[in-house]
This record gives structure tokens, sequence and C-alpha cells, in this order.
């Protein structure tokens, strides 16, 4: 593995996970895409194909997912055009809507199973497998555990001469 000097931007930890994130979802990307999903696609249809007795609402699923809705509704569209999932009204409040995966989706799902499997493979195997657990570990310590609500919420927190 070579190392190249860093760069001062690089010790952004937003920017170093950020350009780390774009790089691992390209390579999942390619192996996914003999099937036509991207991997931000598969983990949506994977996450949202685990509950087949109550199919999650939006807002279980863009929380279980650590997204937005709005960023939920963006994955969503290709997969409900392609009839992987279908969003349906809540038997109990007309207002809720869930998102089911049909046949096609769980077929899908499965092939793209495969492709995610391989990739994740040669991942450990180019990284490590024991820095992919190591890695994995702290990613999910950050997304679940990790308290950042803390922001500047008054003038005394903000920095001397703020330019607005």
């Amino acid at each position: 593995m070579s190392t190249k000097p860093l760069s001062p931007f690089s010790y952004c930890s937003a920017a170093a996970l950020r350009m780390a994130a774009r790089r691992v979802s390209q390579f999942y990307d390619a192996y996914l895409a003999a099937e036509g999903l991207k991997i931000s696609q598969y983990s949506v249809l994977a996450v949202a194909g685990r509950r087949r007795e109550k199919p999650p609402t939006m807002n279980e699923l863009a929380d279980e997912l650590g997204m937005d809705r709005s960023t939920l509704g963006h994955n969503l569209r290709p997969l409900e055009r392609d009839g992987l999932i279908a969003l349906e009204c809540d038997a109990g409040d007309k207002r809720v809507r869930r998102i089911v995966v049909t046949e096609l989706g769980r077929a899908k799902r499965r092939a793209c199973r495969e492709l995610w499997a391989l990739a994740q493979a040669r991942f450990e195997e180019a990284f490590g497998s024991a820095r992919a657990a190591a890695l994995g570990g702290m990613l999910t310590s950050i997304a679940h555990e990790l308290d950042l609500r803390s922001m500047p919420n008054s003038d005394s927190q903000k920095r001397p001469g703020h330019v607005r």
C-alpha cells in the first residue's frame, strides 16, 4: 500500500471521511453495476427488505439508514420506478406510507447480495480483515453513538470577527 503525503485539507475529518466514502462507494458500485443498482440503492433495498411482517415507514427507514427523508426519497424513486419497492398507505393511518419490497425487489436484493459479498471480500482482502473490522466499528460508533449535536448556538461561541 503506497502512502502519499497528506494535504492540509485531509486533516479535516469530514473531508477525509467524504473522500474515503466516495472512493469506497465507487468500488461497491462497480460490483453492483451488473444488477443496475448503486450501493446507496442496495442499502435502502436491503434494510427495507429485512422487515417483512411490517414494512418500515419513510421516517423509520430514514432513521435506520441515518439519512433525512429527502435523501431517502431520492434513493427510493428509481427503486419504485423499476418495481423493486412500492409505497403503500398504512392500514391504520392513511397518512403514513410504508416501503414494501416487491417480489422483484426481493429477487434483485438476493442477486445484489452475492455481488455485495464479492465486493466486501475484495475490500477486506485489499484493506485487511482486521482493519476492515476496526473501521466498521469506528464508523458504526460515529454513526450511532457519538454525540455531535453541540453546535455553536450563541454569539459567544462563534469566532470573534465572524464574516457574515
